[in-house]
């Protein structure tokens, strides 16, 4: 790489073709700077691994003994606006999964992220495998299939625990009567002038 320096009063002094020419390298190199600051995939280093399906399933089956790890795994998996970056990475705010999981502070958040990619590393047999990145922006990045192997699990979970709807017996719950009962509607009828209190 050769680099030049230019007075402005020799810029100044150039032909105007050269002008246009340094004006447009400028401008390039500007642009492409801007885009370095944007990409969020700059940031985090290493390729993010991918965890598929199954891993998800074995993560969470080596983590859901410990509800704050739980917690935060399926926060991974939260839909929310604007949370498409750089394909294909997927960026979560930090302050939001704080906020969900009520973590007090993000040291025990990175805690939980470590614990997890610990887990994680243990299934693939490898300790360089990473599922999280970080930026100075606040944001954790995962892998999109990772946030949707994590997301497929929860509709899975989700969908086994909800019961089918099947009337008032819905799983074994009768609901309380609230009102009066027949019997009393049929020894009152409306307007009866015998009130107890």
């Amino acid at each position: 790489m050769t680099s030049f320096t230019f007075s402005i009063d020799q810029v100044r002094a150039a032909p105007p073709e050269v002008r246009r020419w340094i004006e447009r390298e400028l401008t390039a190199a500007l642009a492409a700077l801007n885009r370095y600051e944007q990409d969020p995939s700059h940031d985090h280093g290493p390729a993010l691994a991918a965890c598929m399906p199954q891993e998800a399933a074995q993560l969470f089956e080596m983590i859901k003994g410990n509800f704050l790890l739980s917690q935060v795994f399926f926060e991974l998996a939260r839909d929310t606006p604007n949370s498409h970056g750089a394909a294909p990475l997927r960026p979560l705010s930090v302050a939001d999964i704080l906020r969900h999981t009520r973590i007090g502070d993000s040291d025990r958040l990175v805690d939980c992220l470590t614990a997890i990619n610990q887990a994680f590393q243990a299934i693939r047999n490898d300790t360089e495998a990473t599922l999280f990145g970080f930026d100075q922006r606040g944001h954790v990045f995962i892998h999109q299939t990772t946030h949707d192997s994590i997301r497929q699990l929860w509709e899975q979970l989700f969908a086994a625990h909800v019961p089918m709807a099947s009337g008032p017996a819905l799983a074994g719950f009768t609901p309380p009567r609230l009102g009066p009962s027949e019997e009393d509607t049929t020894q009152h009828p409306p307007g009866s002038a015998d009130v107890n209190f």
